[in-house]
């Protein structure tokens, strides 16, 4: 991590000797300064995770023999950092402005058979050398880093916010004309290939995810934000033309084949899998009631792992500043009680409040299947075998202990 940090600093140096180069340029008569060329380069998905909804960058370029050609990417962030797993989960992830070689980053998504496309800003040679100023003080090591916010403030708004802030905020939009989708169908269509993301995603976040979206707000995905700019205009008064933002557009890299991570077979997806866990557990249930036991061991491990998840989704909801996250109406079904469920099924003292959780469960989670539609939130199809698997089991403990009363009561009259 120090040498990349010292191989950034050191372009910062070395653009901010060449800047004052064109200054002292400036300053002498008859010499015409150097051109800057500023573009937005946005960059197709890849096969991982986090590259599922491409990425957005800033290249500045001097146009003479010799001259810097920098890539700005809001983009960076150190893995390997102390804390960074319990960081990201509390929404604490810091990412951070690097400066890169063109030819270096270009190769990076050629190596991964990733689409990239520039966007020449149509900016005056004033508005360039601001921009490219803007950018290099960001870049310095004191406000390099920023607090990354997947939704609000990443490596596509970042770059948005510098163009607009050169231009005075004069950048007009055009808005499209049909309605626009909430976030969550949004977010589907980047990651809809990877249907356990989208399961994870649904979980954690809650009903915010649900309104729909502004145009600004879409932009948060570099494919949206490149289709921006390339319908935006620039009227820097009201008594100017206005003129169009981006001057042209170039493919730099086209593959044959694009990146795109394997196709979930349907027997591995949420949905298969959470209906095979139904079935099995309503097996186990039918057998219980058949033969008038109720499985202890088999609860205690369900509930645990239901209670684990609904630790998750309390802990998204109340600790973490993760945007979107409260209310999420999961937690109905998911939260940290079914622990208490796990532990209170062992003691005789408590079958009365076990008894009695397991009948408001089953009533309240019954209700809750019944609203289902109707909740200002969207569920995962997957979600539905899950809350049917807690019913079940409720009416299985409920079902086993009135054929256990009615074998005592018999056995008391003989």
């Amino acid at each position: 991590m120090k040498k990349k940090l010292y191989i950034i600093l050191g372009f910062i140096l070395v653009a901010l000797f060449s800047n004052e180069k064109i200054q002292a340029q400036e300053s002498k008569p008859g010499i015409l300064p150097d051109t800057l060329q500023v573009s937005l380069l946005t960059c197709g998905p890849g096969t991982e995770v986090y590259e599922l909804f491409g990425h957005t960058a800033l290249r500045v370029k001097q146009q003479r023999p010799g001259g810097f050609d920098y890539v700005f990417n809001y983009g960076m962030f150190n893995f390997d950092a102390p804390g960074f797993i319990w960081r990201f989960t509390k929404g604490e992830t810091d990412y951070c402005l690097g400066i890169n070689d063109f030819p270096d980053f270009l190769l990076n998504y050629q190596f991964r058979e990733s689409k990239v496309d520039e966007q020449v800003l149509n900016l005056t040679p004033i508005q360039s050398r601001a921009l490219f100023e803007a950018l290099l003080v960001n870049a310095m090591p004191q406000n390099r880093v920023y607090r990354y916010n997947f939704l609000f403030d990443n490596c596509a708004t970042r770059p948005r916010n510098m163009v607009e802030m050169v231009l005075d905020n004069k950048v007009r939009y055009k808005e499209p004309g049909e309605s626009l989708p909430t976030f969550r169908e949004e977010i589907d269509r980047y990651a809809g290939i990877c249907p356990w993301l989208i399961f994870g995603i649904d979980l954690a976040l809650g009903s915010g995810l649900d309104r729909p979206m502004t145009y600004r707000e879409q932009m948060f995905g570099p494919e949206i934000l490149e289709k921006a700019f390339s319908e935006a205009a620039v009227q820097m008064s009201p008594d100017s033309a206005a003129v169009p933002l981006v001057s042209r557009t170039e493919v730099l890299y086209d593959p044959e084949v694009p990146a795109c991570p394997p196709e979930t077979p349907f027997y591995l997806t949420p949905l298969f899998v959470a209906w095979l866990f139904f079935f099995f557990v309503a097996a186990v249930s039918v057998y219980g009631i058949s033969r008038k036991r109720y499985s202890r061991v088999f609860d205690t491990v369900l509930f645990s792992i239901y209670g684990l998840g609904g630790l998750v989704v309390f802990f998204l909801m109340f600790v973490s500043v993760h945007p979107v996250t409260y209310p999420n109406y999961s937690a109905f079904w998911l939260h940290p009680f079914w622990l208490l469920m796990a532990l209170f099924v062992w003691f005789k003292s408590l079958k009365s409040i076990v008894r009695y959780y397991h009948f408001a469960n089953f009533a309240g989670l019954l209700l809750f299947v019944a609203l289902w539609h109707w909740i200002p939130q969207q569920f995962n199809a997957a979600f539905f075998p899950l809350v049917l698997v807690l019913v079940i089991r409720s009416f299985t403990y409920l079902a086993v202990s009135v054929r256990l009363k009615k074998t005592e009561k018999n056995k008391d009259e003989k």
